[in-house]
């Protein structure tokens, strides 16, 4: 997949997170790492994947399971939309010419000095105030705001 800006120094999920729960006879256990809603970790209980919201909830770093986890009972949790790390782009990494390289034109510039053409199949915008010095032809749309 392409991006715009600094080169990517690593995966967006380099290692996924996990959790082993061992049952005490209890409803809630603390989970490694917050969960906004059930949707957002995977349970298997005894291998079995349990069903969010019907067969556990989750507040914050606490999970709370509808039926106690027995002694004998295992539950391997996969946290699915946990951060691993982020990229933020270098100030001014990002250059006009890398935007046109999309289906269109962008440019956010207070001059057009150039010319600049939006073909018949190109959807393109200009983000003000924008002063023309330069041609502009425009074959497709062109929004202006």
């Amino acid at each position: 997949m392409g991006y715009l800006g600094n080169p990517i120094t690593q995966d967006f999920t380099s290692s996924t997170s996990v959790q082993t729960l061992t049952g005490d006879g209890s409803v809630s256990y603390a989970l490694s790492a917050a969960a906004a809603v059930p949707e957002d970790i995977a349970v298997l209980r005894n291998g079995v994947r349990q069903k969010p919201t019907t067969d556990y909830s989750v507040n914050g770093a606490q999970i709370t399971f509808t039926t106690a986890l027995a002694s004998s009972d295992t539950c391997f949790i996969i946290f699915l939309n946990s951060v691993v790390g982020t990229n933020v782009p270098g100030t001014d990494s990002i250059t006009a010419p890398m935007m046109t390289s999309f289906n269109g034109v962008y440019e956010n510039l207070q001059t057009i000095s150039s010319t600049v053409a939006v073909a018949a199949s190109d959807n393109a915008f200009l983000a003000g105030p924008v002063t023309f010095t330069g041609t502009v032809t425009v074959e497709g749309n062109l929004t202006v705001v």
